[in-house]
């Protein structure tokens, strides 16, 4: 993957001509769906145009709210976990075990998760903590649930959400998410 960054349009259009002929001289091709001209829209940059954000590695690149110290709001042109990331962490996490690890402590999940959570945790958090945070409240929920089939006290999701939050608080460092934020059920 390659992504360029130009001042101008037309600087662009250019560039992406002279790479279509360098890789076409090399034997290869640029792909046509995936190669395309974004424009990088911002509080400075300030044009309509058709694209105005792009995937890369995982990351959404668009332009979105920001706080600063120079103003409370402004739009930047920055990445976020992408959707179709998102989306596939979610699924991982729906396919581990959760039925096998009702016989079992909590340990074996917090052995089998917590390393994964925490790469997630860094990687997609690496610009903005909150997002990826946000993201892994869906282990929360699956953790819930595991819970209410767990143990036979507790009857309810809302049982379940109330006996984590606590286990939560006892222990804060214990998934790398659980550190960042305490979200309330």
């Amino acid at each position: 993957m390659i992504v360029c960054h130009c001042k101008t349009e037309q600087e662009a259009i250019k560039l992406q001509s002279i790479l279509t002929k360098r890789f076409n001289d090399c034997g290869l091709t640029l792909h046509p769906e995936k190669t395309k001209i974004v424009y990088c829209k911002s509080w400075l940059n300030k044009a309509n145009y058709d694209r105005v954000s792009f995937d890369f590695f995982g990351f959404t690149f668009q332009p979105r709210l920001v706080k600063t110290r120079k103003a409370p709001f402004r739009i930047c042109f920055i990445p976020g976990i992408s959707q179709k990331a998102a989306k596939w962490i979610k699924s991982a996490i729906n396919e581990w075990p959760w039925q096998k690890w009702q016989q079992c402590s909590i340990n074996v999940i917090i052995r089998f998760c917590s390393n994964k959570l925490r790469g997630w945790m860094n990687y997609y958090g690496a610009f903005g903590k909150a997002a990826a945070a946000k993201l892994l409240v869906h282990f929360d929920k699956r953790l819930n649930r595991w819970a209410l089939h767990k143990y036979k006290k507790v009857r309810s999701l809302f049982q379940a959400a109330k006996r984590l939050n606590a286990f939560r608080r006892r222990n804060r460092q214990l998934f790398a998410h659980w550190s960042q934020t305490c979200v309330q059920w």
